[in-house]
């Protein structure tokens, strides 16, 4: 059997802005001052990597970034010749080597990491671009502030590799007391002001700190996901940093019943009817991304209003209380992120009723739930389980 070629098969889909994608960019861009290192690690958080890079270099992003050299074939493969910034750098010899067959930057920040990476290129012959980064208070990965010069001073002395850009991330920016981030900021500066030769890229605000802070002083880039989709990485930022959400998680009623006060609903029955009334049950569960925890807090909107999770979410099916609402039929659309009928639940709403962040919900969503791209009202690309992404 030949299955149509990028066709979602599907009624459980996401489909991606990615005009809005381009637009956030642009106020990133805006708001910071400078140049944009797309982060579409994660499969671009759930959005799709290839459409979505493919949309920010076309807004004007100069770099990307993704966390694995795997993410980084799939950009490659895609066709997308944009540099790529690989976060977690090469942990061995095999994927230096990849590294440098594809053309990517590695992050390092210690000796052993980066003589992996100048072997690699010596024996290519070529050299490998680098950003060396610091751990200015994250306590993640980094250099140590106080081993962090001596460190850099190595590597920039390395004949295989070149070091190409700087960089740290902040703990705190996310929220309202700015005193934890402008500390890393002030040592970040500091330890950039003691490189002897400064390399082309530095940067140290994600969307939080773009938000946050604007341009900064000494910062060559600002490395940027969350807010590329339309996220607000925290209610008291979005004043300063204007977004679009880009992407909208449908899916659809398969099955509505009428069932009498008492009944039980969903494994378990921890959720039984008060009164007689109506069960929805949707084609969507925890192995498309829908948190299990969606229950008991969770709703999704259809018919001009929203219903609450009835139940236990299971792998592939949803229930949900639609008592309170007017005619809904078997095949109606139900919108778990997204807008319907005038009314909008965004990741953030989903996220902080399953008890968790936006960052979760996008990212959870599984490759078996289509992604249909949209360009100037038309779709323009597609991603699938069976036929991967596609160019229409």
């Amino acid at each position: 059997m030949i299955l149509p070629a990028g066709a979602p098969l599907r009624a459980t889909r996401c489909d991606v802005d990615l005009d809005a994608i381009a637009a956030n960019c642009r106020a990133v861009a805006a708001r910071a001052g400078m140049a944009v290192i797309a982060v579409v690690k994660a499969d671009a958080y759930g959005h799709g990597a290839e459409a979505v890079a493919e949309t920010a270099v076309a807004a004007g992003a100069a770099m990307l970034a993704v966390a694995t050299i795997e993410e980084a074939f799939v950009l490659r493969r895609a066709g997308i010749a944009a540099p790529i910034l690989v976060l977690l750098g090469a942990s061995d010899r095999d994927e230096a080597d990849a590294a440098v067959a594809l053309g990517l930057t590695l992050a390092v920040w210690d000796e052993d990491g980066a003589r992996i990476a100048d072997e690699a290129a010596r024996a290519a012959g070529t050299r490998l671009p680098v950003h060396f980064k610091v751990d200015t208070g994250l306590t993640r990965l980094g250099a140590p502030l106080d081993r962090a010069s001596v460190r850099c001073a190595l590597i920039a002395g390395l004949t295989g590799v070149r070091l190409d850009g700087v960089y740290t991330h902040l703990a705190t920016a996310d929220e309202p007391d700015e005193a934890t981030a402008r500390e890393q900021l002030a040592r970040f500066a500091a330890f950039v002001a003691a490189v002897p030769e400064r390399p082309p890229w530095v940067h140290a605000l994600a969307s939080a700190g773009v938000a946050a802070f604007g341009p900064l002083a000494g910062c060559t880039a600002v490395r940027t996901g969350l807010a590329l989709y339309g996220i607000s990485a925290a209610p008291h930022l979005t004043l300063h940093l204007a977004l679009t959400p880009a992407l909208t998680w449908r899916t659809r009623v398969l099955r509505l019943a009428d069932v009498p006060r008492g009944t039980g609903v969903a494994y378990g029955h921890e959720f039984r009817l008060a009164r007689d009334g109506r069960i929805a049950t949707l084609a969507v569960g925890y192995g498309d991304g829908l948190p299990r925890s969606a229950w008991p807090r969770g709703r999704v909107l259809l018919a001009g209003g929203s219903a609450p999770v009835a139940g236990r979410v299971s792998m592939d099916l949803t229930a949900v209380d639609v008592s309170e609402l007017g005619a809904v039929r078997a095949g109606d659309e139900a919108v778990l992120v997204g807008a319907c009928d005038g009314v909008r639940q965004t990741a953030t709403d989903l996220a902080t009723a399953c008890g968790t962040i936006a960052y979760d919900v996008v990212t959870g969503v599984r490759a078996r739930v289509p992604r249909r791209y949209h360009r100037d009202g038309r779709v323009v690309a597609t991603k699938t389980l069976s036929a991967g992404y596609q160019r229409c």
